[in-house]
């Protein structure tokens, strides 16, 4: 059903600060953005960005009450998945259950369809189907430039229960469940395929602090080296967590940023097997 994770989207509470960090951290450019409705999603509404860099978006949202967000820091809002046919993949998911945020997609700032999920029908958390504009109609700014990241690999999320989580996915998306197990940090963690897509799921060791939902973690930035996507990062300013990367269970490996210098914000950088 997904075609590729479109764009993480975040929570920031100074839209314009946060521009110009992605601006010198990533070389990521302003594709557009503007004013945002009151929602579900966005309560009281309040203004966006989106940035490009590489082959990928990230959405900014400023919501019109910030008293709740870090004033330095990024907090993880949604996750874009993209469809072929949005009206199709509206009708699928009905039929497997699920219920939307609003009647009929609406266009945003760039051009794309799109539709959120009722977050009572994806363990609380938010994401939206989305159907890309004709490649005519495309905005196509900020796109190759920066560093040179080629997808969004996952989203990651917390979870209560990760057997539970892996069973949710396999029966709400036809999912695949193809590794994981213990962590580093001791906790259990799993990774699931549907469609073109993936997530992994993390059970931290006292899940009990979750209070019985998914909790949104960290993104996968896939290079095609992850060596070479290493120094670009630090030349610009990054560190990470280690000196070099690990494997995990299914042979991707992976390098987490220091969340000092990445707005607090978990994000890994990931070079997939061949």
């Amino acid at each position: 059903m997904f075609d590729k994770i479109q764009h993480i989207g975040y929570y920031t509470a100074d839209l314009e600060a946060t521009i110009d960090w992605y601006n010198k951290g990533f070389g990521a450019l302003s594709a557009g953005g503007g004013d945002v409705a009151s929602s579900v999603q966005v309560p009281g509404g309040g203004i966006n960005a989106f940035l490009r860099f590489g082959q990928v978006e990230v959405e900014l949202i400023q919501p019109a009450d910030t008293s709740n967000l870090p004033k330095d820091g990024l907090v993880m809002h949604h996750v874009g998945y993209v469809v072929a046919d949005i009206h199709e993949a509206i009708e699928d998911c009905k039929a497997r259950g699920f219920r939307f945020a609003a009647d009929a997609p609406r266009t945003n700032q760039l051009g794309q369809q799109l539709l959120y999920f009722h977050p009572e029908t994806t363990n609380n958390v938010l994401m939206h189907l989305t159907q890309l504009p004709a490649p005519e109609n495309a905005v196509a700014t900020g796109v190759g430039g920066g560093v040179q990241v080629a997808k969004i690999v996952h989203a990651g999320y917390l979870v209560p229960n990760v057997d539970e989580a892996i069973a949710w996915y396999v029966d709400k998306f036809d999912g695949v469940h193809i590794g994981g197990g213990p962590s580093r940090t001791g906790s259990r963690n799993a990774f699931v395929n549907f469609g073109q897509v993936q997530v992994e799921l993390i059970e931290p060791i006292d899940p009990e602090r979750l209070g019985g939902h998914h909790t949104m973690d960290h993104v996968g930035y896939v290079m095609d080296d992850i060596h070479a996507g290493i120094d670009d990062c630090c030349g610009r300013g990054f560190k990470f967590v280690a000196d070099t990367p690990n494997t995990n269970s299914v042979g991707q490996q992976v390098l987490y940023f220091d969340t000092t210098t990445s707005l607090g914000s978990r994000m890994h950088l990931t070079q997939l097997p061949d």
